[in-house]
C-alpha cells in the first residue's frame, strides 16, 4: 500500500510539473507575441512620422540634408514594409512570427533601413540615430544572449560606418559627431544589457521548477548516447578489423598492448606472440649505406621519449620472421584525463610496392625502359641546360639524330625480340663511342639522339660521326647464333647563337632525311656550308692516304740567314703537296687534318727520311752543307717511336745528329707540355738542335718555356710584317728578342722580306732570319746550286738580299 502511495504521489508531482511547464511554456507565448505586437506600432508610427516630418516640415535641417529623394524612398519603402507586417500581426498570430530566426530577421531589417536612414539624413546629428536604440531593445527582449549582443554590435558598426563616410565625402566635418556615435554604441550594449538583464530577472522566477520536458530531453539524450556510442563501439571495431592499415597500441615501456588483425598480417606473427612485445623488435639497424640518415631516430621513440637500443632505418621495417619492408606510419599519444601521457596508437601500413611503383614511374618518366638509354624528355632538359650554359662560351655542342636502317625488315624477317636485341645492341655500342659527358637517348622507335659537348672545332663531331657509321655496321650475332646487320642514317646540328634544343633536335631530324636520301649508311649535317667543309676534310683525309705512295709530296727548302757571320746558317725543309689532277693544297690546311686522323705519323716518317737521305747526299757531294730543321708535330712525340725511328735513320744513313734540327709549333708543345717535354728531353740528350716555331701566336707559360730542351726561339712573321708599321710589334719583336737572349736561346725571326725589316733585326741583335727578302723556299736543285756557289765562294748570301 505505502508502494502505492508513493508511486501515486510521484505521479502527482510529475502531473502538476507538467502542467506549470505547460502554463509556463503558454505564457511565455503569449508574453512575446504582446511584444511583437507593440513592437509593429512603434515601426507603423515611426514610418509615419519620418514622412510627415519630411513633408510637413520643408525646413527642417536634422533630416534628408544628404540626399532628400533618398530619404523619401528608404522612408516609404520602410512605412510600406511595415504597414504590411502590422497588419499581418493584427489579423492573425503565426506561431513563425515569434520563431528567434523570424525575430533576428526582423531586427536585421530594422537595423538595415534606420542606417540607411541615418546616412540620407546626415548621420548622428540629424537624432535619428537613436532610433536604432528600439531596434536594438526589442532584439534584446526576444532574444537574449549572444545573438542579442550581435544586434547591438551590428547598429553600432553601421554608425559608424556610416559616420566614417559622410566625414570622407566631406557632407559633415569636425570630429564631434564621431564622438557622439561612440557614446550612441555604448548605449546599444548597456541598452541590449539592460534589457537581457530585465529578461534574466523575470525568468529567474521559472528557475525553481523542475522542468519535466528538460529531465525528458535529459533522459532522450542519454539514451540517444548510449545508443550512439554502441554503434559508434560496433564501427570501430568494424573499422579496424576491416582496415588495411595495421594499428597498434603501445604503452609508455614501448610494449604493444593492442593489435587489430591487420597488423597481425603485415608483421606476420600471431596474435599472442604480437601483444607484449616490444615495437623495437620490429626495427631494423641502419647499414652503412644508410648512415647519413641514421641521424634520425624514429617518431613513435620519440613520442614516448624512449631510448633507442641501436641507430634504426629511418623507413624499413622487419616482419617477425625478418623480412624488411618500406614502412609509412603515423603516431599519436594517448592521454589520460588528468593530462598524463598514458601511451600511443601507432597506423602503419607497407609500402613497398607503393615505392617501387613510384620509382619505376619515375625512372619511366625519364628513362626508355627497353636500352636503359634517357628519354626524349630527360634529353631535351639536358640539352636546353648545355646551351644555356654554353652561351658565353666559345665551344660548341652538337646534337647527333641517328635512325636504324633496316629496323623494320628485322622485325618482319626474325620477329620483334631480334628488333629489341639490335636496338639494345645499338645503344651499347653508341655508348661505346662517346665520351664521359656526352648524353645519348633513345626518343622513339627506332630513332637514337647524341649530345656532344665541350667539342674545339664544329667539325669534329665528323669523327664520332664516323665512328658510330662504323660500329653500327659490324654484325649482331643472336642467342640462336643468326647474325643480323644493320646501319644507321646520321643527321647532324651544332649549336650556335640562332638555335635553341627543339630547334636543333629538328635540325639534326632534317639531316637525318638528307643522309638516307644519300643512300644511308652515313651522315649529314644540317648547315649547307659546314656539310662543305666536312666534306672537304674528308676528301683531303681520303686523297691523304695515298699521296705517299703516288709520290704527291715534295720538299722545298728555305735558308736561314745569320746576320753576323753573313752565311747560310742553316735551312728549312717545307713539305708541298699537289694531288693529281687538283690544285697545290696549303700544308697549314693538310697538316692539321692529318694530325686528327693519324695520318702525320707516316708523313712526318717520310719527311725525316727525304731530309736525312737529302743532307747525306749534299754532305758526300758537296763536302759539306748546313743543318736542315725539319717540323715536327706534337703528335709525333707522344711516345717514343719517332725518336726510335730518328736515331735508326740517322744510323742507318751514317749522319751525325748534327746534321737535322728539330723545329715545333708553340701551339703543338703546348697541347701536352709534360708528355711533349719527356720525349724532348730525350732527343736533347741525343744532341739534337730544337727550335720552337711560330712564338708569339699561342699561349706559352714561360715556366714551360723555360723548362723545355730549347736551343732557337723562332720570331713569327706575323710579328715581322709589323716592323717599320706599328711600334707596338717592333717594341714586341725587341722584347721576345731580350727575353730569348736572357734564356740562352738564339733567335730566329721569319718573313724578313724588306730592307727595313733587315735593318731593324740587325740594329736589335737578331741572330738569324729567315724569308723571301734573301731567298724563297727552292727546290732541291735550286738549293744545290745555291750550296755549290757559297761553298766555291761565288755566291754571297749577303749579295742575294733584296734581288728575290
Amino acid at each position: 500500500m505505502g508502494m502505492v502511495g508513493e508511486t501515486q504521489e510521484h505521479v502527482d508531482a510529475d502531473a502538476i510539473r507538467e502542467q506549470q511547464l505547460g502554463n509556463r511554456v503558454e505564457t511565455e507565448k503569449r508574453e512575446r507575441a504582446v511584444v511583437l505586437r507593440v513592437y509593429s506600432y512603434y515601426r507603423i508610427v515611426l514610418s509615419f512620422v519620418l514622412l510627415i516630418v519630411f513633408y510637413g516640415m520643408p525646413d527642417q535641417t536634422f533630416v534628408g540634408s544628404l540626399a532628400p529623394l533618398w530619404f523619401q524612398l528608404i522612408a516609404g519603402v520602410y512605412l510600406t514594409t511595415n504597414v504590411a507586417y502590422g497588419f499581418m500581426v493584427l489579423l492573425k498570430e503565426r506561431p513563425w512570427m515569434t520563431h528567434p530566426s523570424s525575430v533576428a530577421s526582423f531586427v536585421i531589417f530594422d537595423l538595415f533601413f534606420l542606417a540607411a536612414l541615418l546616412l540620407t539624413s546626415g548621420g548622428v546629428q540629424s537624432g535619428l540615430g537613436y532610433l536604432l536604440v528600439f531596434s536594438v531593445a526589442f532584439g534584446g527582449i526576444m532574444l537574449r544572449g549572444q545573438m542579442s549582443m550581435l544586434f547591438a554590435a551590428i547598429a553600432a558598426v553601421s554608425g559608424i560606418s556610416v559616420e566614417y563616410y559622410l566625414h570622407n565625402t566631406d557632407v559633415v566635418s569636425g570630429s564631434q559627431h564621431f564622438f557622439e556615435m561612440a557614446l550612441l554604441g555604448l548605449a546599444f550594449f548597456l541598452v541590449d544589457y539592460l534589457f537581457q538583464y530585465i529578461a534574466n530577472l523575470i525568468g529567474e522566477r521559472d528557475q525553481e521548477l523542475v522542468s519535466l520536458a528538460a529531465l525528458d530531453k535529459i533522459h532522450r539524450i542519454a539514451e540517444e548516447s548510449r545508443h550512439e556510442l554502441e554503434v559508434s563501439n560496433a564501427r570501430f571495431t568494424v573499422l579496424l578489423e576491416s582496415t588495411g592499415e595495421g594499428v597498434l597500441g603501445i604503452d609508455m615501456a614501448g610494449c604493444i598492448t593492442f593489435a587489430n588483425p591487420s597488423a597481425y598480417q603485415l608483421l606476420d606473427i600471431d596474435h599472442v606472440d604480437l601483444i607484449g612485445s616490444d615495437i623495437q623488435r620490429f626495427m631494423i639497424i641502419a647499414t652503412t649505406e644508410d648512415s647519413q640518415d641514421n641521424d634520425r631516430p624514429q617518431k613513435i621513440l620519440e613520442l614516448l621519449d624512449l631510448p633507442a637500443m641501436a641507430a634504426y632505418d629511418p623507413e624499413r621495417w622487419q616482419t617477425a620472421k625478418g623480412d624488411h619492408f618500406i614502412i609509412d606510419y603515423s603516431c599519436e599519444a594517448t592521454i589520460s584525463k588528468r593530462g598524463e601521457r598514458t601511451g600511443a596508437v601507432l597506423l602503419f601500413r607497407n609500402v613497398t610496392q607503393q615505392r617501387e611503383n613510384e620509382e619505376r614511374v619515375a625512372y619511366l618518366a625519364n628513362f626508355d625502359d627497353l636500352t636503359g638509354l634517357a628519354n626524349r624528355t630527360n634529353f631535351t632538359g639536358v640539352l636546353r641546360s648545355a646551351l644555356a650554359r654554353n652561351l658565353r662560351g666559345s665551344r660548341h655542342i652538337a646534337v647527333l639524330i641517328a635512325d636504324t636502317d633496316h629496323l623494320t625488315v628485322i622485325n618482319e624477317k626474325l620477329g620483334q625480340q631480334a628488333g629489341d636485341v639490335m636496338l639494345k645492341t645499338t645503344a651499347e655500342r653508341l655508348k661505346s663511342v662517346v665520351r664521359p659527358g656526352d648524353m645519348i637517348a633513345r626518343l622513339h622507335g627506332d630513332q637514337f639522339a647524341i649530345m656532344l659537348v665541350d667539342l674545339d672545332h664544329a667539325e669534329s663531331v665528323a669523327l664520332v660521326a664516323d665512328k658510330i657509321v662504323k660500329e653500327a655496321v659490324e654484325p649482331i650475332t643472336m642467342a640462336d647464333g643468326t647474325p643480323i646487320t644493320n646501319s644507321l642514317s646520321i643527321g647532324i646540328a651544332v649549336s650556335d647563337d640562332e638555335k635553341d634544343a627543339d630547334e636543333m633536335i629538328s635540325a639534326a631530324t632534317s639531316a637525318v632525311g638528307d643522309a638516307k636520301a644519300q643512300g644511308r649508311n652515313t651522315y649529314r649535317f644540317f648547315h649547307p656550308d659546314m656539310q662543305k667543309r666536312v666534306e672537304e676534310k674528308k676528301r683531303v683525309q681520303m686523297m691523304l692516304r695515298s699521296a705517299i705512295d703516288n709520290d704527291e709530296f715534295k720538299l722545298l727548302y728555305q735558308p736561314i740567314v745569320n746576320l753576323k757571320e753573313r752565311r747560310i746558317q742553316s735551312a728549312e725543309a717545307l713539305i708541298h703537296w699537289t694531288p693529281p689532277n687538283a690544285d697545290p693544297i696549303r700544308p697549314d690546311l693538310f697538316i692539321p687534318i692529318a694530325e686528327e686522323s693519324g695520318q702525320i705519323n707516316s708523313i712526318g716518317s717520310w719527311v725525316l727520311k727525304t731530309v736525312i737521305e737529302q743532307v747525306k747526299s749534299w754532305r758526300e757531294h758537296l763536302g759539306s752543307c748546313p743543318s736542315v730543321a725539319i717540323n715536327v708535330s706534337s703528335k709525333q712525340l707522344k711516345n717514343q717511336e719517332f725518336r726510335e725511328q730518328f736515331q735508326s735513320m740517322l744510323h742507318a744513313h751514317s749522319l751525325s745528329v748534327d746534321g737535322i734540327e728539330l723545329e715545333l709549333t708553340e701551339t703543338g708543345v703546348m697541347d701536352d707540355p709534360e708528355r711533349s717535354l719527356a720525349e724532348l728531353l730525350k732527343l736533347h740528350d741525343l744532341g739534337v738542335s730544337i727550335s720552337i716555331d711560330d712564338f708569339g701566336t699561342g699561349y706559352s707559360s714561360l715556366d714551360y718555356l723555360r723548362r723545355l730542351p730549347l736551343d732557337i726561339l723562332k720570331i713569327d712573321q706575323s710579328f715581322t710584317f709589323g716592323i717599320g708599321e706599328s711600334e707596338h710589334d717592333e717594341e714586341i719583336v725587341r722584347m721576345m728578342i731580350r727575353m730569348a737572349h736572357a734564356m740562352g736561346l738564339k733567335v730566329i725571326c721569319e718573313g724578313v722580306e724588306t730592307g727595313a725589316h733587315l735593318e731593324f733585326l740587325q740594329e736589335h741583335d737578331c741572330d738569324y732570319v729567315q724569308g723571301y727578302y734573301f731567298s724563297k723556299p727552292r727546290s732541291v736543285q735550286d738549293m744545290t746550286e745555291l750550296l755549290k756557289g757559297k761553298a766555291d765562294g761565288s755566291i754571297n748570301i749577303m749579295d742575294l738580299a733584296g734581288t728575290t
